[in-house]
Parts: C-alpha cells; sequence; structure tokens
C-alpha cells in the first residue's frame, strides 16, 4: 500500500475487533482483565500480546502505533506524551555517565537544551560537529559513542544532510543512529530506508496537524524498540492518553494532502521573499510547509514583523492548518546562548513560518503588510 492509503486503514479493525467501528474508538480503560493467572503471568512476560495496563499500552493507542510503524517502513512503534518525551526517553535508555552521543549543532530548541545543558548533569558526552561533512561525523566518533543524531531538514535553518552518508559512518563503527523525522514525514522522505535505525517524530506536528494534541513517537525495529519498551517505557512513563491517540489517527487521514497543499503554498510565499529587498536570505529544501528568512535589519525587525502580522499566527510549532510565524532568537531558542547560537546559525534577524492551508494570496498580502511595518 502507498502511504495515503496506509495512513487510513492501517491500525483500523484490529483495535475493535467485535464491532468494527470505522473509526478507531477511544478506549478510557486503565486496567484489563485477565482470563487467568497464567494468562497475566504471560502478559506480564512479554510473552502473550494482550493488553496489561494502560500505562503499557492501550487499544487506541496500539492502532496509532501500528499505523505510526506502516507509516515510517518500520516494525515497531511506541506513542509518547510529548515529542520531547520521545527524543529523552530514547537518550536515556541508549546513553550512560560515560557514553557520548555525536550532534548536529542545527536541531530543535529543546533538543538544544537538553544536549548541550542537561546531559552533562548524567555524564553524557555530547559532540557538536557539522553533519553537512561527513568526515567531520565520523572523526568525532570514537569508542564511546553510543547514538548519532540528527534532523534532515534542520530546524529552523532547513538544511539538507545526506542521510544516507551518516548512517554509513555509523554502520561502519556499530553506532545507532536516531533522526528526527518531524519536518519531513512520509511520503517526503523515509528514513528507515536510507539507513536510519530510529525515527523520532512530534506528533504535535505535521501528523496531529490541528494544533490540538501533543504528542511523539519513536519507529524503529523490534531489535531495538522492545528492550526499549521493556526496559525504559514502561518505568519512565511517558504515556500516550486514547483521547490523543485518536486524535493523532484521525491527524494522519489527512496527512498527505496537507502536506502537498502547504507546500504548494510555501513555494509561492518563497518566491515572494527572494524577491523581497528586506530579505537577506531565505531557507527552503523545495518541499515541505516550513521555511525560514533572515531579515536585514537584525533582531528588533524580526520583532516589528512576527508582531505586525495579521492572518499569521504568532505563535510555535508547526504542520498544523493556520500558518504560524515566530522569532527563534527570542522564542524557540532563546534558551541558548549567544554563542550557541551563533555556532547554529541562528541569526537575531531570522523568522520561521509555517505555511497551513489559507489561501495563499491573503498570507503574501500579509507579509507584505507586516514587513511595510518595519
Amino acid at each position: 500500500m502507498k502511504s495515503s492509503t496506509k495512513n487510513i486503514h492501517v491500525g483500523l479493525h484490529q483495535s475493535d475487533p467485535i464491532f468494527g467501528s470505522v473509526v478507531p474508538p477511544i478506549y478510557l480503560t486503565s486496567t484489563y482483565q485477565f482470563p487467568s493467572v497464567r494468562e497475566g503471568a504471560l502478559r506480564f512476560a512479554g510473552k502473550s500480546k494482550g493488553m496489561v495496563y494502560s500505562r503499557f499500552t492501550n487499544p487506541t493507542v496500539a492502532a496509532l502505533e501500528a499505523r505510526l510503524a506502516a507509516l515510517e517502513g518500520g516494525e515497531m512503534a511506541l506513542a509518547t506524551s510529548s515529542g520531547m518525551a520521545a527524543i529523552t526517553l530514547t537518550f536515556l535508555h541508549f546513553l550512560k555517565t560515560g557514553d557520548s552521543i555525536v550532534a548536529h549543532p542545527v536541531l530543535y530548541g529543546g533538543t538544544c537544551e537538553f544536549l548541550f545543558h542537561m546531559a552533562k548533569r548524567y555524564g553524557i558526552n555530547v559532540r557538536s560537529v557539522d553533519f553537512q561533512d561527513p568526515q567531520k561525523v565520523e572523526a568525532a566518533v570514537d569508542r564511546t559513542t553510543k547514538l548519532i543524531y540528527f534532523e534532515s531538514p534542520t530546524n529552523p535553518l532547513l538544511e539538507i544532510i545526506d542521510i544516507k552518508k551518516i548512517t554509513a559512518v555509523a554502520k561502519k563503527h556499530k553506532v545507532i543512529t536516531v533522526f528526527d523525522n518531524t519536518f519531513a514525514p512520509p511520503p517526503l522522505q523515509f528514513p528507515i530506508k536510507m539507513g536510519v535505525d530510529i525515527v523520532i517524530h512530534s506528533l504535535t506536528k505535521y501528523i496531529g496537524g490541528h494544533s490540538d494534541l501533543i504528542g511523539g513517537a519513536i519507529i524503529g525495529s523490534k531489535k531495538l524498540l522492545e528492550p526499549l519498551f521493556a526496559h525504559s517505557y514502561i518505568f519512565f512513563g511517558p504515556t500516550m492518553s486514547p483521547f490523543t491517540a485518536y486524535l493523532a489517527l484521525r491527524g494522519l487521514t489527512t496527512l498527505e494532502v496537507r502536506v502537498k497543499k502547504e507546500t504548494e503554498t510555501a513555494q509561492k510565499i518563497v518566491k515572494y521573499l527572494k524577491n523581497n529587498p528586506k530579505v537577506s536570505k531565505v531557507n527552503y529544501p523545495g518541499f515541505g510547509g516550513v521555511l525560514s528568512f533572515e531579515i536585514k535589519d537584525g533582531y528588533r525587525a524580526g520583532e516589528k514583523l512576527a508582531n505586525s502580522v495579521k492572518v499569521i499566527t504568532l505563535a510555535v510549532s508547526l504542520g498544523g492548518v493556520e500558518s504560524l510565524i515566530e522569532h527563534p532568537a527570542s522564542m524557540t531558542h532563546s534558551e541558548l546562548t549567544l554563542e550557541e547560537r551563533k555556532n547554529s546559525g541562528i541569526n537575531d534577524g531570522l523568522i520561521r513560518i509555517s505555511v497551513g492551508l489559507e489561501d495563499e494570496d491573503d498570507l503574501i498580502a500579509d507579509l507584505k503588510q507586516a514587513f511595510a511595518a518595519i
């Protein structure tokens, strides 16, 4: 099946075998009845697939996990309470004191905060190198390296990293690759097919698609995810609620058509921005609904532009049906020091826009009047 078909049909009926509802129902139960003590023991031991307790999983959540695994071409998926829960759970499962992780410097703000400011609490060494040069990545790997972590396109500069070259380095040194695919979900790209071991998603963004849920996902092979589930997930407890899973399943059904429309509109906005004399640089990889650009007059001009929009909403996040604008230096990446932002290429005049489903002419007209206010 193609992506758009999987997004509607995978994981649908398995969650409700009795009634066969068209939409997976919300199972609001915290625990499950066992037919016998023996069966309960088998389920706790992981030798039987029946439900145990909703901190572990839930029929609605399981339906979402099945669909997410199919979406990315993985064997297994774990839904989490947020994108950051997915990221930090993965780090804390695979890394211990004395281990190192090699990461690209341009990452989601929350990931940067954890790696560059919090990881040292746990004795984890973080090596930040430019992943656009795979030789630098290889030079940073040593016997302590357990993970290689990156995004592409990157947040918020929309850089493109050669995924296959990075995964080749990782496989050569037997290091696990973890990749945040939030910015370019299928059908835009399929990281597992390019050698990535574990894919992370913030379901809050494109997959949820309506700015009304917080959720995350970890997707990969059973070899990697079954131990993560058994030894970390059920004890850290980053559980997704059944209602959130229901919303994410709903969002998945329209993912492909939303991304297509948002891409078409983003391409036209990029054309307008490239011809704008107040813009010094536009960052856009040619696909997807997220773009960023630099204003020549710096921090105050960026602030003024973001404050002056009327149709576009001043808010963080991305991938929703409404267009959003934000100023990374004062918002999503404000926790980074000036030097860290500089090293990541996040200038004071940088603006990020997530293009929604509004009419393209209305969005461009809104940007025109906002630029006139600078």
